[in-house]
């Protein structure tokens, strides 16, 4: 009995532990700094241009990725609060990450972002009872990218 009740204290722990670490991260990410890096972000995506701009973005969704595989946070709470993001600078970032990782002759540039994105592929398709995997129009990335980028 003691051993079952420890186990439950021991995972009602953890939960919340991963409760108080997304509501910080949700904090982070909405931050003043951080909303000035989403913005430059944006407004280099949509002229077309991959440079260092997208870097703190997919540097702050590479930790998250690392707290969701080491289960520091509830991946379901992730997808609740961020996969709206992940899943959209996921389909506009990959051809800064493949540049990247090709200049620096480093495969490891941003793979528990890409770790991530599968994780919160999968339960978006099954959340919201798709047949296939999310996508996104160039009409609704663009949109995105407006919504990011304004002042």
């Amino acid at each position: 009995v003691a051993l079952v009740l420890t186990y439950f204290q021991i995972k009602q722990f953890r939960f919340a532990h991963s409760v108080d670490l997304v509501f910080d991260l949700e904090q982070k990410f909405d931050t003043p700094e951080m909303i000035s890096d989403r913005k430059l972000a944006a407004k280099a995506l949509r002229a077309g241009i991959c440079g260092k701009e997208l870097g703190p973005i997919l540097d702050f969704f590479e930790t998250l990725g690392i707290f969701v595989s080491r289960h520091a946070v509830d991946k379901e709470l992730v997808w609740n609060s961020f996969s709206y993001w992940i899943l959209r600078y996921a389909a506009l970032a990959h051809g800064q990450i493949e540049a990247t990782r090709k200049a620096e002759s480093d495969n490891t540039y941003w793979q528990e972002f890409e770790s991530l994105v599968i994780c919160m592929t999968k339960i978006e398709t099954k959340r919201r009872h798709l047949k296939s995997p999310p996508s996104f129009s160039k009409e609704q990335l663009d949109s995105f990218l407006v919504e990011e980028s304004a002042e």
